[in-house]
């Protein structure tokens, strides 16, 4: 998983110079907001079901059927909507640039496929098919890498070209789920089936929905609002902070995947501490190692008119690693069938971020917005702490009390890997 969930990152870094000097800083700019209305909508429209298919699944592998094709039905209908929603709204978010607005429209035909995928994804994690989530990260980003490269390397790299490949690459990524099956299915009325029915899965899925919400308003919503209140040079250098400091989340990301399936099943007070202790300190290793050295790297892989990058990027590596702990937490939460309570740490930090975005980017462009992104964190990750421990018990000294024994067991995940690898050939 942390390989798979490498990739996508990766390829974000391997991409960003090329856009970078292939569109210009205010290009960008409105790439990012172009594809915002897409990530949003993703996260939106599927109406927390993918949680809940996995959640579900998890739980009872037979249900996987069941799970996929009631979960299926919400979220197309939910997509679509989503992207009437989005055309309606394209003039408005383009602050009236009918070029930006047409951007905005192309990435939105991406939505419905997105969540379909998204729900079958749900499905695969919950009979813990590791290796082909990884392979549709993989095969996505290959595929956004290669089309970006060979339209720099043709000169025929523009807005409208980088939005389609972006928005589409995870379509093509998604076809890898062609032909997934589970072991079996239940019968009617089996013990279990009703936890797969339409009912139950909308209702733990919109319980978690709310939290996925006000998550992805948290890291998005201010490329989504920056033109109108910051514009579009200073959201370019934004968009380019916040693409860099998306690398060390990937073990973050690869951790949260792993353990909502295994929590979700079993439940493990010490391994589920112990997971985040980890995966923070093999975070903070990363964000360090880039935030020593990007003074270096930076302007020459993006030019010098991303400099000033430097600093709002310093600011979302801090968030990125503080925040660490919470974020395994929550994870905790929603395994465990309380995923209400994660989406009242998000949105109680939504609104906070909200609020400070207002205040600072006016006047501190993308530096303002990377701290209302750090207040934004520290509160849902707190928060989080707070949840698990009244609900579970779990000491929240126990996610920050680091020990020589999981240093050591970060620096042997490696090795392991290759046993592993060895061991199955």
């Amino acid at each position: 998983m942390m390989v798979g969930r490498a990739f996508p990152p990766a390829a974000a870094l391997v991409t960003a110079p090329l856009l970078a000097v292939g569109l210009g800083v205010s290009g960008r700019g409105e790439l990012a907001a172009a594809t915002a209305p897409l990530l949003l909508a993703v996260t939106i429209a599927p109406l927390g079901i993918p949680s809940a298919v996995t959640y579900v699944v998890a739980r009872t592998p037979r249900l996987f059927g069941v799970a996929l094709r009631r979960g299926g039905v919400l979220v197309l209908l939910a997509g679509f909507v989503a992207l009437g929603v989005a055309v309606q709204t394209a003039a408005l978010l383009s602050a009236g640039d009918d070029a930006l607005a047409g951007y905005m429209l192309v990435g939105a035909l991406a939505i419905v496929p997105t969540v379909l995928i998204a729900v079958v994804q749900a499905g695969a994690a919950g009979l813990g098919q590791w290796r082909l989530i990884a392979a549709e990260r993989v095969i996505a980003s290959a595929v956004k890498v290669v089309a970006i490269a060979v339209l720099f390397g043709a000169d025929a790299l523009t807005v409208a070209a980088a939005v389609i490949v972006v928005a589409f690459a995870p379509v093509v990524g998604g076809l890898v789920y062609l032909g997934l099956r589970s072991g079996g299915s239940p019968a009617s009325g089996e013990p279990g089936e009703a936890a797969a029915r339409t009912g139950e899965l909308l209702q733990y899925g919109l319980r978690s929905w709310i939290g996925a919400v006000a998550g992805i308003l948290l890291i998005r919503v201010d490329q989504l609002l920056f033109v109108p209140v910051g514009g579009a040079y200073e959201l370019g250098l934004y968009a380019v902070a916040v693409t860099i400091s998306e690398a060390p989340l990937v073990v973050n990301a690869a951790v949260r995947d792993v353990m909502f399936t295994h929590d979700a099943a079993r439940g493990d007070n010490e391994l589920l501490a112990r997971a985040s202790r980890m995966s923070t300190i093999a975070t903070g290793a990363v964000a360090v190692a880039i935030a020593a050295t990007a003074w270096l790297w930076l302007p020459v892989l993006f030019g010098e008119e991303f400099e000033r990058a430097l600093t709002p990027l310093l600011v979302l590596l801090t968030a990125v690693v503080l925040g660490n702990p919470g974020s395994v937490a929550g994870t905790g939460l929603s395994a465990r069938g309380r995923p209400g309570r994660r989406s009242v740490s998000l949105v109680v930090a939504c609104v906070v971020n909200v609020a400070v975005f207002f205040v600072l980017v006016p006047a501190w462009g993308a530096v303002g917005a990377a701290v209302a992104t750090l207040v934004g964190s520290l509160i849902a990750s707190n928060l989080n702490l707070l949840f698990l421990r009244r609900a579970s018990g779990i000491p929240i000294s126990s996610f920050y009390a680091f020990r020589l024994a999981d240093v050591r067991g970060v620096l042997a995940l490696f090795p392991r890997a290759r046993a592993r690898k060895g061991d199955d050939a």
